[in-house]
Protein backbone atom coordinates (compact mmCIF):
# COMPACT_ATOMS: atom_id res chain seq x y z
CA UNK A 1 0.00 0.00 0.00
CA UNK A 2 2.86 2.35 0.83
CA UNK A 3 4.37 1.75 -2.60
CA UNK A 4 1.00 2.62 -4.19
CA UNK A 5 0.81 5.94 -2.37
CA UNK A 6 4.42 6.76 -3.28
CA UNK A 7 3.64 6.15 -6.95
CA UNK A 8 0.40 8.15 -6.65
CA UNK A 9 2.27 10.99 -5.00
CA UNK A 10 4.93 10.98 -7.70
CA UNK A 11 2.25 10.96 -10.41
CA UNK A 12 0.46 13.90 -8.83
CA UNK A 13 3.75 15.77 -8.54
CA UNK A 14 4.60 15.11 -12.19
CA UNK A 15 1.14 16.27 -13.28
CA UNK A 16 1.50 19.39 -11.14
CA UNK A 17 4.93 20.13 -12.61
CA UNK A 18 3.65 19.65 -16.16
CA UNK A 19 0.62 21.83 -15.46
CA UNK A 20 2.86 24.49 -13.98
CA UNK A 21 5.22 24.31 -16.95
CA UNK A 22 2.36 24.57 -19.43
CA UNK A 23 0.89 27.46 -17.46
CA UNK A 24 4.22 29.25 -17.46
CA UNK A 25 4.65 28.58 -21.18
CA UNK A 26 1.19 30.00 -21.86
CA UNK A 27 1.94 33.09 -19.78
CA UNK A 28 5.27 33.65 -21.55
CA UNK A 29 3.66 33.15 -24.96
CA UNK A 30 0.80 35.48 -24.11
CA UNK A 31 3.19 38.17 -22.96
CA UNK A 32 5.35 37.70 -26.03
CA UNK A 33 2.72 37.56 -28.76
CA UNK A 34 -0.09 39.57 -27.17
CA UNK A 35 1.72 42.21 -25.12
CA UNK A 36 -0.33 44.82 -23.32
CA UNK A 37 0.00 48.39 -24.59
CA UNK A 38 2.12 50.85 -22.62
CA UNK A 39 0.62 52.93 -19.85
CA UNK A 40 -1.11 56.08 -21.11
CA UNK A 41 -0.48 58.19 -18.01
CA UNK A 42 0.58 61.67 -18.99
CA UNK A 43 0.20 64.92 -17.08
CA UNK A 44 -2.78 67.03 -18.16
CA UNK A 45 -1.69 68.93 -21.30
CA UNK A 46 -1.47 72.68 -21.07
CA UNK A 47 -2.72 73.20 -24.61
CA UNK A 48 -3.49 71.45 -27.92
CA UNK A 49 0.18 71.42 -28.92
CA UNK A 50 1.22 69.57 -25.78
CA UNK A 51 -1.70 67.14 -26.20
CA UNK A 52 -0.53 66.35 -29.72
CA UNK A 53 3.03 65.84 -28.54
CA UNK A 54 1.81 63.38 -25.92
CA UNK A 55 -0.14 61.51 -28.60
CA UNK A 56 2.90 61.36 -30.86
CA UNK A 57 5.11 60.19 -28.01
CA UNK A 58 2.67 57.42 -27.18
CA UNK A 59 2.27 56.47 -30.83
CA UNK A 60 6.04 56.03 -30.97
CA UNK A 61 5.86 53.62 -28.04
CA UNK A 62 3.26 51.56 -29.89
CA UNK A 63 5.33 51.52 -33.07
CA UNK A 64 8.27 50.26 -31.01
CA UNK A 65 6.24 47.17 -30.04
CA UNK A 66 5.36 46.27 -33.64
CA UNK A 67 7.93 43.82 -35.04
CA UNK A 68 7.05 44.12 -38.72
CA UNK A 69 9.10 47.29 -39.28
CA UNK A 70 12.47 46.77 -40.91
CA UNK A 71 15.37 48.69 -39.30
CA UNK A 72 15.25 51.22 -42.15
CA UNK A 73 11.48 51.64 -41.92
CA UNK A 74 11.66 52.02 -38.14
CA UNK A 75 14.29 54.73 -38.46
CA UNK A 76 12.13 56.53 -41.01
CA UNK A 77 9.09 56.23 -38.71
CA UNK A 78 11.07 57.75 -35.86
CA UNK A 79 12.18 60.66 -38.03
CA UNK A 80 8.62 61.34 -39.12
CA UNK A 81 7.40 61.24 -35.54
CA UNK A 82 10.08 63.72 -34.50
CA UNK A 83 9.01 66.04 -37.31
CA UNK A 84 5.37 65.76 -36.25
CA UNK A 85 6.28 66.54 -32.64
CA UNK A 86 8.11 69.69 -33.72
CA UNK A 87 5.47 70.69 -36.26
CA UNK A 88 2.18 72.60 -35.99
CA UNK A 89 -0.98 71.28 -34.40
CA UNK A 90 -2.89 69.26 -36.97
CA UNK A 91 -6.62 68.84 -37.33
CA UNK A 92 -8.07 65.35 -37.04
CA UNK A 93 -8.00 64.56 -40.76
CA UNK A 94 -4.39 65.57 -41.33
CA UNK A 95 -3.17 63.90 -38.12
CA UNK A 96 -4.97 60.69 -39.06
CA UNK A 97 -3.32 60.62 -42.49
CA UNK A 98 0.13 61.47 -41.06
CA UNK A 99 -0.12 58.56 -38.60
CA UNK A 100 -1.47 56.25 -41.30
CA UNK A 101 1.58 57.00 -43.44
CA UNK A 102 3.84 56.02 -40.56
CA UNK A 103 1.79 52.88 -39.96
CA UNK A 104 2.15 51.93 -43.62
CA UNK A 105 5.95 51.96 -43.31
CA UNK A 106 5.69 48.55 -41.60
CA UNK A 107 4.64 47.17 -45.01
CA UNK A 108 2.50 44.68 -43.12
CA UNK A 109 -1.19 44.08 -43.71
CA UNK A 110 -2.01 43.51 -40.04
CA UNK A 111 -0.31 46.68 -38.77
CA UNK A 112 -3.03 49.31 -38.88
CA UNK A 113 -4.55 52.50 -37.55
CA UNK A 114 -8.24 52.71 -36.75
CA UNK A 115 -10.70 54.93 -34.93
CA UNK A 116 -11.19 54.98 -31.19
CA UNK A 117 -14.74 54.74 -29.96
CA UNK A 118 -16.94 56.73 -30.42
CA UNK A 119 -15.28 58.62 -33.31
CA UNK A 120 -15.15 57.46 -36.93
CA UNK A 121 -14.02 59.48 -39.94
CA UNK A 122 -16.66 61.45 -41.80
CA UNK A 123 -17.99 59.63 -44.85
CA UNK A 124 -20.04 60.67 -47.86
CA UNK A 125 -23.64 59.55 -48.47
CA UNK A 126 -22.76 56.96 -51.13
CA UNK A 127 -21.64 53.35 -50.96
CA UNK A 128 -19.42 51.85 -53.61
CA UNK A 129 -18.42 48.51 -55.10
CA UNK A 130 -15.22 47.80 -57.00
CA UNK A 131 -15.02 45.81 -60.22
CA UNK A 132 -12.17 45.11 -62.60
CA UNK A 133 -13.23 47.99 -64.84
CA UNK A 134 -14.03 50.63 -62.25
CA UNK A 135 -15.80 51.70 -59.07
CA UNK A 136 -19.56 52.08 -59.17
CA UNK A 137 -22.24 53.58 -56.92
CA UNK A 138 -24.36 50.89 -55.27
CA UNK A 139 -26.14 52.84 -52.50
CA UNK A 140 -27.07 56.48 -52.01
CA UNK A 141 -28.82 58.54 -49.41
CA UNK A 142 -32.12 60.15 -50.45
CA UNK A 143 -31.59 62.90 -53.00
CA UNK A 144 -28.81 61.18 -54.94
CA UNK A 145 -30.64 58.16 -56.31
CA UNK A 146 -29.91 59.31 -59.86
CA UNK A 147 -26.30 58.30 -59.22
CA UNK A 148 -27.10 54.63 -58.68
CA UNK A 149 -25.06 52.47 -61.03
CA UNK A 150 -22.87 55.41 -62.06
CA UNK A 151 -19.12 54.99 -62.42
CA UNK A 152 -16.75 57.19 -60.41
CA UNK A 153 -14.50 59.20 -62.74
CA UNK A 154 -12.84 61.90 -60.61
CA UNK A 155 -12.80 63.33 -57.09
CA UNK A 156 -12.32 67.04 -56.50
CA UNK A 157 -10.74 67.40 -59.93
CA UNK A 158 -8.32 64.49 -59.46
CA UNK A 159 -8.62 61.42 -61.70
CA UNK A 160 -9.89 58.44 -59.75
CA UNK A 161 -6.75 56.36 -60.28
CA UNK A 162 -4.61 59.17 -58.86
CA UNK A 163 -6.75 59.26 -55.72
CA UNK A 164 -6.57 55.48 -55.35
CA UNK A 165 -2.77 55.57 -55.60
CA UNK A 166 -2.56 58.17 -52.84
CA UNK A 167 -4.89 56.18 -50.60
CA UNK A 168 -2.79 53.07 -51.16
CA UNK A 169 0.09 54.87 -49.44
CA UNK A 170 -1.87 54.80 -46.18
CA UNK A 171 -1.76 51.04 -45.65
CA UNK A 172 1.01 48.46 -45.66
CA UNK A 173 1.02 45.02 -47.26
CA UNK A 174 0.64 43.77 -50.80
CA UNK A 175 -0.58 45.97 -53.63
CA UNK A 176 -3.94 44.13 -53.97
CA UNK A 177 -4.55 44.47 -50.22
CA UNK A 178 -3.66 48.17 -50.23
CA UNK A 179 -5.86 48.78 -53.25
CA UNK A 180 -8.78 46.99 -51.62
CA UNK A 181 -8.34 49.17 -48.54
CA UNK A 182 -8.13 52.32 -50.68
CA UNK A 183 -11.40 51.43 -52.37
CA UNK A 184 -13.03 50.80 -48.98
CA UNK A 185 -12.11 54.22 -47.53
CA UNK A 186 -12.58 56.11 -50.80
CA UNK A 187 -15.86 57.65 -49.65
CA UNK A 188 -14.36 59.17 -46.48
CA UNK A 189 -14.30 62.92 -46.97
CA UNK A 190 -12.18 63.27 -43.83
CA UNK A 191 -9.41 61.03 -45.16
CA UNK A 192 -9.61 62.67 -48.58
CA UNK A 193 -9.22 66.03 -46.83
CA UNK A 194 -6.23 64.77 -44.83
CA UNK A 195 -4.66 63.66 -48.12
CA UNK A 196 -5.10 67.10 -49.64
CA UNK A 197 -7.76 65.92 -52.11
CA UNK A 198 -11.01 67.26 -50.64
CA UNK A 199 -11.28 70.95 -49.69
CA UNK A 200 -12.90 70.23 -46.30
CA UNK A 201 -13.34 67.23 -43.99
CA UNK A 202 -17.09 67.22 -44.60
CA UNK A 203 -17.31 68.05 -48.31
CA UNK A 204 -16.10 66.57 -51.58
CA UNK A 205 -17.07 67.02 -55.23
CA UNK A 206 -17.26 63.91 -57.36
CA UNK A 207 -17.64 63.35 -61.09
CA UNK A 208 -19.55 60.35 -62.41
CA UNK A 209 -20.31 58.67 -65.70
CA UNK A 210 -24.00 57.91 -65.45
CA UNK A 211 -25.85 54.82 -66.64
CA UNK A 212 -27.07 56.78 -69.67
CA UNK A 213 -23.50 57.69 -70.69
CA UNK A 214 -23.62 61.28 -69.52
CA UNK A 215 -21.48 63.08 -66.95
CA UNK A 216 -22.70 64.25 -63.56
CA UNK A 217 -20.80 66.34 -61.01
CA UNK A 218 -22.08 66.40 -57.46
CA UNK A 219 -20.86 68.03 -54.25
CA UNK A 220 -21.50 65.58 -51.43
CA UNK A 221 -21.66 66.39 -47.73
CA UNK A 222 -19.80 64.09 -45.36
CA UNK A 223 -21.00 63.19 -41.89
CA UNK A 224 -19.57 61.19 -39.03
CA UNK A 225 -21.37 57.86 -38.69
CA UNK A 226 -22.20 56.29 -35.38
CA UNK A 227 -19.40 54.09 -34.10
CA UNK A 228 -21.71 51.06 -34.04
CA UNK A 229 -23.20 51.70 -37.49
CA UNK A 230 -22.37 48.84 -39.88
CA UNK A 231 -19.12 49.25 -41.79
CA UNK A 232 -18.96 46.14 -43.96
CA UNK A 233 -16.21 45.31 -46.40
CA UNK A 234 -16.63 46.84 -49.83
CA UNK A 235 -17.81 43.56 -51.42
CA UNK A 236 -21.00 43.68 -49.30
CA UNK A 237 -22.37 46.67 -51.21
CA UNK A 238 -22.58 44.48 -54.33
CA UNK A 239 -25.77 43.03 -52.93
CA UNK A 240 -28.87 45.26 -52.95
CA UNK A 241 -30.17 43.50 -49.85
CA UNK A 242 -30.29 45.73 -46.74
CA UNK A 243 -27.22 45.39 -44.55
CA UNK A 244 -27.96 43.82 -41.20
CA UNK A 245 -28.49 46.41 -38.43
CA UNK A 246 -28.16 49.30 -40.88
CA UNK A 247 -30.72 51.94 -39.89
CA UNK A 248 -30.02 54.14 -42.92
CA UNK A 249 -32.73 54.31 -45.55
CA UNK A 250 -30.50 53.87 -48.54
CA UNK A 251 -31.60 53.57 -52.13
CA UNK A 252 -29.93 50.48 -53.62
CA UNK A 253 -28.87 49.79 -57.19
CA UNK A 254 -30.66 46.77 -58.65
CA UNK A 255 -30.28 46.11 -62.38
CA UNK A 256 -33.53 45.32 -64.23
CA UNK A 257 -34.51 41.64 -63.94
CA UNK A 258 -31.36 41.04 -61.91
CA UNK A 259 -30.86 37.76 -60.06
CA UNK A 260 -28.00 37.40 -57.63
CA UNK A 261 -25.54 34.62 -58.38
CA UNK A 262 -25.56 31.83 -55.80
CA UNK A 263 -22.36 33.15 -54.25
CA UNK A 264 -23.95 36.53 -53.46
CA UNK A 265 -27.12 35.17 -51.89
CA UNK A 266 -27.64 35.57 -48.12
CA UNK A 267 -24.83 38.17 -47.97
CA UNK A 268 -24.97 38.66 -44.21
CA UNK A 269 -24.37 34.98 -43.44
CA UNK A 270 -20.77 34.43 -42.40
CA UNK A 271 -20.76 30.82 -43.57
CA UNK A 272 -23.10 28.79 -45.73
CA UNK A 273 -23.23 25.63 -47.83
CA UNK A 274 -25.47 24.53 -50.68
CA UNK A 275 -25.68 21.96 -53.44
CA UNK A 276 -25.38 23.85 -56.72
CA UNK A 277 -28.56 23.52 -58.81
CA UNK A 278 -27.90 21.74 -62.10
CA UNK A 279 -24.47 20.58 -60.99
CA UNK A 280 -22.91 17.74 -59.05
CA UNK A 281 -20.83 20.27 -57.09
CA UNK A 282 -21.34 21.63 -53.59
CA UNK A 283 -20.62 25.23 -52.63
CA UNK A 284 -19.09 26.00 -49.24
CA UNK A 285 -18.65 29.68 -48.38
CA UNK A 286 -16.51 31.03 -45.55
CA UNK A 287 -16.83 34.78 -45.19
CA UNK A 288 -14.99 34.70 -41.86
CA UNK A 289 -12.95 32.28 -39.78
CA UNK A 290 -14.90 32.99 -36.64
CA UNK A 291 -18.46 33.64 -35.51
CA UNK A 292 -21.24 32.04 -33.54
CA UNK A 293 -21.96 28.55 -34.75
CA UNK A 294 -18.94 28.07 -37.00
CA UNK A 295 -18.01 24.79 -35.31
CA UNK A 296 -21.49 23.33 -35.72
CA UNK A 297 -21.65 24.56 -39.31
CA UNK A 298 -18.38 22.92 -40.29
CA UNK A 299 -19.32 19.67 -38.56
CA UNK A 300 -22.67 19.54 -40.36
CA UNK A 301 -21.09 20.49 -43.70
CA UNK A 302 -18.45 17.82 -43.37
CA UNK A 303 -21.14 15.22 -42.64
CA UNK A 304 -23.16 16.36 -45.65
CA UNK A 305 -20.16 16.12 -47.97
CA UNK A 306 -19.39 12.62 -46.68
CA UNK A 307 -23.00 11.53 -47.13
CA UNK A 308 -23.83 13.13 -50.49
CA UNK A 309 -20.39 12.67 -52.10
CA UNK A 310 -20.46 15.67 -54.48
CA UNK A 311 -18.20 15.36 -57.50
CA UNK A 312 -16.47 18.59 -56.44
CA UNK A 313 -16.46 21.10 -53.61
CA UNK A 314 -16.17 24.79 -54.46
CA UNK A 315 -14.76 26.53 -51.41
CA UNK A 316 -15.47 30.25 -51.76
CA UNK A 317 -12.87 31.88 -49.53
CA UNK A 318 -12.70 35.21 -51.38
CA UNK A 319 -13.96 37.46 -48.59
CA UNK A 320 -12.70 35.44 -45.63
CA UNK A 321 -10.84 38.17 -43.80
CA UNK A 322 -9.71 35.87 -41.01
CA UNK A 323 -10.43 35.25 -37.37
CA UNK A 324 -9.16 32.05 -35.77
CA UNK A 325 -7.61 29.39 -37.97
CA UNK A 326 -8.03 26.73 -35.27
CA UNK A 327 -11.76 26.88 -36.06
CA UNK A 328 -11.24 25.67 -39.63
CA UNK A 329 -8.00 23.68 -39.47
CA UNK A 330 -9.69 20.30 -38.99
CA UNK A 331 -12.33 20.80 -41.66
CA UNK A 332 -9.86 22.24 -44.18
CA UNK A 333 -7.32 19.47 -43.60
CA UNK A 334 -9.91 16.71 -43.95
CA UNK A 335 -11.67 18.19 -46.98
CA UNK A 336 -9.31 16.57 -49.53
CA UNK A 337 -10.17 13.14 -48.08
CA UNK A 338 -13.88 13.85 -48.65
CA UNK A 339 -13.86 15.39 -52.13
CA UNK A 340 -11.82 14.24 -55.13
CA UNK A 341 -11.90 17.69 -56.71
CA UNK A 342 -11.71 21.00 -54.87
CA UNK A 343 -11.84 24.48 -56.34
CA UNK A 344 -10.84 27.23 -53.92
CA UNK A 345 -11.90 30.77 -54.89
CA UNK A 346 -9.57 33.45 -53.52
CA UNK A 347 -9.14 37.22 -53.78
CA UNK A 348 -7.53 40.26 -52.13
CA UNK A 349 -9.90 39.98 -49.17
CA UNK A 350 -8.71 36.43 -48.47
CA UNK A 351 -6.62 37.49 -45.50
CA UNK A 352 -5.02 36.33 -42.26
CA UNK A 353 -6.72 33.11 -41.07
CA UNK A 354 -8.52 33.05 -44.41
CA UNK A 355 -5.11 32.52 -46.01
CA UNK A 356 -4.19 29.89 -43.43
CA UNK A 357 -7.39 27.98 -44.21
CA UNK A 358 -6.51 27.99 -47.91
CA UNK A 359 -3.05 26.64 -47.09
CA UNK A 360 -4.53 23.87 -44.91
CA UNK A 361 -6.61 22.64 -47.86
CA UNK A 362 -3.79 22.82 -50.37
CA UNK A 363 -1.17 21.09 -48.23
CA UNK A 364 -3.52 18.18 -47.49
CA UNK A 365 -4.32 17.67 -51.18
CA UNK A 366 -2.79 15.35 -53.70
CA UNK A 367 -1.07 17.03 -56.68
CA UNK A 368 -3.71 18.65 -58.89
CA UNK A 369 -6.56 17.84 -56.50
CA UNK A 370 -7.07 21.42 -55.33
CA UNK A 371 -7.20 24.22 -57.89
CA UNK A 372 -7.18 27.92 -56.96
CA UNK A 373 -9.28 30.28 -59.07
CA UNK A 374 -9.92 34.01 -58.94
CA UNK A 375 -7.39 36.57 -57.73
CA UNK A 376 -4.35 36.38 -55.47
CA UNK A 377 -4.83 36.41 -51.71
CA UNK A 378 -4.42 39.60 -49.71
CA UNK A 379 -1.03 38.97 -48.12
CA UNK A 380 2.33 37.34 -48.61
CA UNK A 381 3.09 33.86 -47.32
CA UNK A 382 5.26 35.45 -44.63
CA UNK A 383 3.68 38.16 -42.50
CA UNK A 384 3.37 39.45 -38.94
CA UNK A 385 0.12 39.15 -36.99
CA UNK A 386 -1.07 38.54 -33.39
CA UNK A 387 -0.14 41.48 -31.13
CA UNK A 388 -2.63 43.93 -29.65
CA UNK A 389 -3.62 47.57 -29.78
CA UNK A 390 -3.22 50.79 -27.90
CA UNK A 391 -5.25 54.00 -28.17
CA UNK A 392 -3.79 57.49 -28.00
CA UNK A 393 -4.49 59.49 -24.85
CA UNK A 394 -6.15 62.40 -26.68
CA UNK A 395 -6.66 61.96 -30.45
CA UNK A 396 -9.35 59.40 -31.36
CA UNK A 397 -7.00 56.84 -32.93
CA UNK A 398 -5.80 53.36 -32.02
CA UNK A 399 -2.78 51.52 -33.38
CA UNK A 400 -2.80 47.78 -33.90
CA UNK A 401 0.70 46.32 -33.57
CA UNK A 402 1.87 42.91 -34.81
CA UNK A 403 4.30 40.72 -32.87
CA UNK A 404 4.12 37.13 -34.16
CA UNK A 405 5.55 35.90 -37.46
CA UNK A 406 3.62 33.51 -39.69
CA UNK A 407 5.66 31.84 -42.42
CA UNK A 408 3.74 29.49 -44.68
CA UNK A 409 6.53 29.20 -47.25
CA UNK A 410 9.25 27.88 -44.94
CA UNK A 411 9.66 25.94 -41.72
CA UNK A 412 9.59 28.75 -39.15
CA UNK A 413 11.79 27.65 -36.26
CA UNK A 414 12.92 30.91 -34.69
CA UNK A 415 11.20 30.77 -31.28
CA UNK A 416 11.76 34.49 -30.82
CA UNK A 417 9.84 35.46 -33.97
CA UNK A 418 7.59 32.60 -35.06
CA UNK A 419 4.12 32.37 -33.55
CA UNK A 420 4.32 29.26 -31.37
CA UNK A 421 0.79 28.01 -32.07
CA UNK A 422 1.80 27.46 -35.70
CA UNK A 423 4.00 24.58 -34.55
CA UNK A 424 0.85 22.77 -33.41
CA UNK A 425 -1.02 23.73 -36.59
CA UNK A 426 1.64 23.57 -39.31
CA UNK A 427 0.70 25.16 -42.62
CA UNK A 428 3.03 25.10 -45.60
CA UNK A 429 2.80 25.71 -49.34
CA UNK A 430 5.01 26.87 -52.16
CA UNK A 431 2.57 29.52 -53.38
CA UNK A 432 -1.09 30.52 -53.52
CA UNK A 433 -1.11 31.90 -57.03
CA UNK A 434 -4.40 31.04 -58.76
CA UNK A 435 -4.20 28.53 -61.59
CA UNK A 436 -6.42 30.97 -63.50
CA UNK A 437 -6.70 34.66 -62.67
CA UNK A 438 -10.33 35.66 -63.06
CA UNK A 439 -11.81 39.11 -62.46
CA UNK A 440 -15.38 40.32 -62.28
CA UNK A 441 -16.31 43.24 -64.51
CA UNK A 442 -19.34 45.45 -63.99
CA UNK A 443 -20.97 43.87 -67.05
CA UNK A 444 -20.67 40.47 -65.33
CA UNK A 445 -22.42 41.88 -62.30
CA UNK A 446 -25.20 43.39 -64.38
CA UNK A 447 -25.77 39.99 -65.98
CA UNK A 448 -25.82 38.20 -62.61
CA UNK A 449 -22.62 36.32 -63.39
CA UNK A 450 -19.79 35.36 -61.05
CA UNK A 451 -16.93 34.50 -63.45
CA UNK A 452 -14.69 32.68 -60.94
CA UNK A 453 -17.57 30.58 -59.63
CA UNK A 454 -18.81 29.95 -63.17
CA UNK A 455 -15.35 28.77 -64.18
CA UNK A 456 -15.29 26.33 -61.25
CA UNK A 457 -18.67 24.98 -62.43
CA UNK A 458 -17.36 24.63 -65.98
CA UNK A 459 -14.37 22.64 -64.74
CA UNK A 460 -16.70 20.55 -62.61
CA UNK A 461 -18.81 19.75 -65.67
CA UNK A 462 -15.74 18.35 -67.40
CA UNK A 463 -15.15 15.78 -64.67
CA UNK A 464 -18.77 14.60 -64.87
CA UNK A 465 -20.86 13.07 -62.10
CA UNK A 466 -24.41 12.93 -60.88
CA UNK A 467 -26.49 16.09 -61.07
CA UNK A 468 -28.42 17.14 -57.97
Amino acid sequence: MGRFFRILGMSIAIVAILAGALGALYFVGKSKFNPAPPDTSYPPPADAREAQRQDIDYFGKLVAIDRAYSPEARAQAERRLEALADGPVLDRGHLRVALMRITALADNGHTSLHSKKPTRPAILPIRLAAFSDGIFVMRTAPGNADLLGAQVVAIDGHPLEEVIRKLEELRGGTEPWRRDYAQWVLNSSEILYGLGIAPAPDRSTWTFRTRTGGTATRTLAGAQPGYDDPAPDIWRWSSPEPVKDDKQRWAAFTPPDWKAPLTLEEPDKLFRAAHVPGSCAMLVQLRANAGDGIGAFLKATEAEIAASKPCAVILDNRVNGGGDYTNTSGFASRLPSLARHIYVLTGPETFSAGITTTVFVKQASAPGQTVLLGEGVGDRLTFWAEGGEGCLPHAPFCFRYATGMHDYAHACRDWNKCFWLNWLYPARTDDLKPAETIHMAFADYLAGRDPAFDRALALTAKIGGAVH
